[in-house]
């Protein structure tokens, strides 16, 4: 699990590189910067910027929603013990500082810069695979931002992509210098593998006094996590959709705010040069006016080819802001085949031909009803929802309890028994809880004991009014309710022991030169397994490498080691038998690729050195304090007040 974390974020910089950073990593409501050090609720200061929890609770909440998406079980507890937090935290900070040296550089994207990043990004794609506004403007407003958002941070992104192309093109890795590290990857290993099973040896008799020393040094093991009585009421979109009626006064009022939409209304198939020279496009715009083929000619004088000219079907506003006003006026001046132009713009001398006028005649309510309905119904439903949560948060601000509230809304109220932050109970074997309700689970852990109730948002279609009745300190389980447990554990770490005594005395025996075969059958152990394979095809190995294996490619020719295993319920004799070193002359190719993945690494190597050397440049004050009460408050073990 941590090691999933750790890959999942230990590559921004690369991503960044790419840039992939765009519009996940959002950096909003940066407050005025403190005199003194660090505020209270500031987890970090960048270059005299504050980011606070809030900023990276939230930052942490979109990265852990990406990852349920492949991994659906984990909790934030879970991420939060395997690094997410912190690695959120230090995408954060490289964003900031990269930006504010930006800034302090006087570097900035310009609005062609950010249309064209905009433009690529598959999420804001039609079905026609082309850049869709209506799917822009849907799929940010679903996450919960605005276009100012979004465009302030591509432009970042630029800036930031900008940075770091001073970086990204180092070397290739001299031959020399990857040799050495390429024969070690050829390296092959013989490696002789014995096991010592536990359940070899005869089950301890144990009294009860080596059952309680054995619990109360193990105490940890046997003690339940901080708990959480949580009452809640779920106020659930779906259900309140299906209660909406749709009346013709609600039909009417969507069609009045909507009117542009079914508005007569002009679009045009468009292809442009943009040239520097004035010369040039009087030159494309006379021979195309004469007759010539327009893509012909654009090829002849500006050497355009056919899908350089592409502008697709545009509405004179869309133009507009791709061009400039006098571009979008003159092109829709001109009839349909005929030439607009040349006209002058930032960006040079355009001259645009105008392939086909496509007009759309306007719609009465009659005829758009039917296409109208899901979005009026939607629209009732979710006012009919944003009237319930805000009567909800009037009612609990007003004193009244969950159950008062819920009631006069017409919810159903569920009490919870006390469960921990991954929801877990005691004694609670057939409790059954609303999946849904997980994230809200976690969210009353980060909450304080005499919180009142609020009314939270679960998911974009679920919301609840939640109360934490009671708050269950960590509690460790009675060794009598446990006994068999313990007896096991207890059983197990005796039998271990024992065999690691007999897995230490094989170790001797085969430094003092005995075959591993006949020290096995000595001690009446499984006979040897042997194993052969090169280092590289130990790391391009897909699933995780046993730790016998691991130890066997750590040691020298000759060695032998013994190795825990609890997991397998035994203790490994690892015996080096054989070393071959590699051979270069065997996989010429392979240097080659070697070379190439070492420049990589050193690229990367460059770019966080980079990064960090412009965070010490901008300045970066961090509080531990901060992210350790934010990182308590995810794990449940947040202290409460006295």
């Amino acid at each position: 699990m941590i090691s999933f974390f750790r890959k999942a974020l230990s590559s921004w910089i690369v991503l960044a590189l790419l840039g992939l950073v765009l519009v996940a990593f959002i950096v909003t409501g940066i407050g005025d910067p403190f005199g003194g050090g660090p505020a209270a609720n500031t987890v970090v200061e960048v270059a005299g910027e504050d980011v606070t929890d809030a900023q990276l609770s939230s930052q942490f909440d979109r990265q852990l929603a990406t990852i349920r998406q492949e991994q659906p079980g984990i909790t934030a507890a879970q991420a939060v013990r395997g690094g997410m937090l912190e690695g959120v935290l230090e995408r954060l900070i490289g964003s900031q500082a990269l930006s504010a040296m930006g800034e302090k550089l006087g570097l900035g994207p310009s609005k062609r810069q950010v249309d064209a990043e905009i433009a690529s990004i598959a999420a804001f794609r039609g079905p026609d695979g082309r850049f869709s506004e209506d799917v822009f403007r849907q799929a940010i407003s679903a996450q919960g931002l605005t276009e100012d958002m979004v465009r302030r941070e591509i432009g970042g992104d630029v800036v930031r992509r900008q940075l770091l192309g001073l970086v990204d093109s180092i070397p290739m890795t001299p031959r020399k210098l990857a040799e050495p590290f390429t024969a070690l990857q050829l390296e092959q290993r013989t490696l002789e593998l014995g096991a010592i099973p536990a359940q070899s040896f005869p089950v301890p008799t144990l009294s009860d006094a080596d059952l309680e020393a054995f619990y109360k040094k193990n105490i940890a093991n046997y003690t339940v996590p901080e708990r959480r009585r949580i009452t809640y009421a779920l106020i659930d979109s779906a259900e309140i959709a299906k209660t909406v009626k749709v009346t013709d006064a609600a039909f009417a009022d969507y069609y009045k705010r909507h009117a542009s939409e079914f508005a007569a209304s002009e679009t045009r198939k468009l292809r442009q040069v943009v040239v520097q020279d004035k010369a040039q496009a009087d030159t494309i715009a006379k021979r195309a006016n004469a007759g010539e083929d327009f893509a012909a000619v654009a090829k002849d004088v500006a050497g355009y080819g056919e899908t350089d000219l592409e502008l697709g079907t545009l509405s004179k506003s869309a133009l507009a802001d791709q061009t400039a006003d006098a571009v979008a006026d003159a092109a829709f001046k001109a009839a349909s085949g005929k030439i607009a132009g040349p006209v002058q713009s930032e960006f040079g001398w355009h001259v645009v031909h105008v392939d086909a006028v496509v007009t759309k005649p306007a719609r009465t309510l009659a005829e758009v009803k039917d296409e109208i309905r899901p979005a009026v119904e939607t629209e009732l439903a979710a006012n009919a929802v944003a009237d319930i949560v805000e009567k909800a948060d009037d009612a609990l601000a007003d004193g009244a309890n969950i159950a008062e509230a819920a009631k006069d809304l017409g919810l159903t109220v569920v009490r919870i028994p006390p469960v921990t932050s991954e929801g877990l109970t005691l004694g609670e074997s057939g409790l059954q809880l609303d999946q849904r309700i997980r994230p809200l689970i976690e969210r009353a852990f980060t909450t304080e004991e005499n919180d009142e109730p609020t009314v939270e948002d679960v998911s974009e279609t679920l919301h609840a009014l939640m109360d934490v009745e009671e708050v269950v300190p960590p509690t460790p389980v009675p060794l009598a309710d446990i006994k068999p447990q313990v007896t096991a554990a207890l059983t197990f770490e005796r039998r271990m022991d024992a065999a690691k005594t007999v897995a230490d005395k094989i170790v001797a025996g085969l430094k003092a030169g005995k075959p591993l075969a006949a020290l096995l059958a000595e001690n009446k152990m499984p006979p040897a397994q042997s194993f052969t394979a090169r280092r590289i095809e130990i790391a391009a190995r897909r699933e995780p490498v046993p730790p016998p294996i691991s130890l066997g490619f750590a040691l020298a020719k000759g060695d032998a080691r013994a190795l825990a295993q609890p997991r397998n319920g035994a203790w490994f004799v690892v015996h080096v038998a054989d070393v071959k070193p590699g051979n270069l002359a065997e996989a010429p190719a392979f240097l080659d690729q070697m070379r190439s993945q070492m420049q990589t690494a050193a690229t990367n190597e460059y770019a966080q050195n980079f990064v960090a050397a412009i965070m010490s440049n901008v300045g970066v004050k961090r509080n531990d304090k901060a992210l350790e009460r934010l990182k308590q408050r995810y794990l449940g073990t947040a202290d409460q007040p006295d």
